[in-house]
């Protein structure tokens, strides 16, 4: 798996503008901790956004503004108001929900683009969808996908190799994981997950981890990443009392259990 260097455009931007035409029902989509609803310059705090994972890219917005959720394309650009009867919602996953669009092309609003923002307008009510600030700083791992549902979603999805976490379960000597991710890096939307699903396999092991969101690199330096010379997202630093063992990076996240197997495992120098 490649790593995503800090000069990437954020994820968010390359949702926004960049994606194909949107094509026929049904649409999966998911609850999205990345982007925001506002309104009069404000966030609604009560909205909830759901997104396409894999292009074409689409939008579900439910929020108390409107009596019916707001179904929001970008290519080409649109947004009107949707029978909330063909919304689905996953049986065994809350953050899943199947949306047909079929039905009557009716109730649009008037859109257009205000730099990072999609802004909406109709019966003298403007809203607009942008992207959430970055995650930034340390993070547990329930506080990580508390504010991003997408990477819970991902950690579901993957399935790690049993014999790296038997070897990971037997680890005796208190370890500690430092990640280094960017909310805005879609590298680290596929790849951190796994890692996620490892800790919560092997939660019995005295193995515990702390997610550092970074900034993109347009904005201001992040002192840790500095300290540890991070120059490619993301990155992991798999510490034992006080000193750094080993890295996780690159084409380890394919399977991240296998390397952290090899650096704690009986076998390892």
């Amino acid at each position: 798996m490649t790593p995503v260097v800090l000069r990437l455009v954020p994820l968010a931007w390359v949702v926004l503008l960049a994606a194909p035409p949107v094509g026929a029902a049904p649409l999966e989509l998911v609850a999205t901790g990345q982007f925001r609803v506002y309104a009069k310059g404000s966030v609604v705090p009560e909205a909830r956004v759901y997104r396409t994972i894999d292009p074409p890219a689409a939008f579900l917005l439910e929020t108390p503004l409107f009596d019916r959720p707001v179904y929001v394309t970008t290519a080409p650009r649109s947004a009107r108001l949707i029978d909330p009867a063909r919304c689905t919602p996953d049986v065994q996953d809350k953050d899943v929900l199947r949306l047909d669009v079929s039905g009557p092309q009716e109730a649009f609003f008037a859109v257009h683009v205000e730099g990072p923002r999609l802004v909406m307008e109709r019966d003298g009510v403007t809203l607009a969808l942008a992207p959430s600030p970055p995650v930034l700083g340390a993070r547990t791992l329930g506080e990580l996908v508390a504010q991003l549902p997408e990477y819970r979603r991902g950690a579901a999805r993957y399935t790690p190799d049993r014999r790296a976490l038997d070897t990971l379960r037997a680890v005796g000597e208190p370890t500690e994981i430092l990640v280094f991710f960017g909310s805005w890096c879609p590298h680290c939307e596929r790849a951190v997950p796994r890692l996620i699903r490892v800790l919560e396999d092997i939660a019995t092991a005295p193995i515990t981890a702390t997610f550092h969101g970074v900034p993109p690199e347009s904005d201001l330096p992040d002192p840790e990443a500095e300290r540890y010379g991070v120059t490619a997202l993301p990155l992991a630093v798999i510490r034992r009392h006080g000193q750094e063992l080993a890295r996780l990076s690159g084409d380890h996240w394919e399977t991240p259990e296998r390397r952290l197997a090899a650096v704690l495992g009986p076998t390892a120098r």
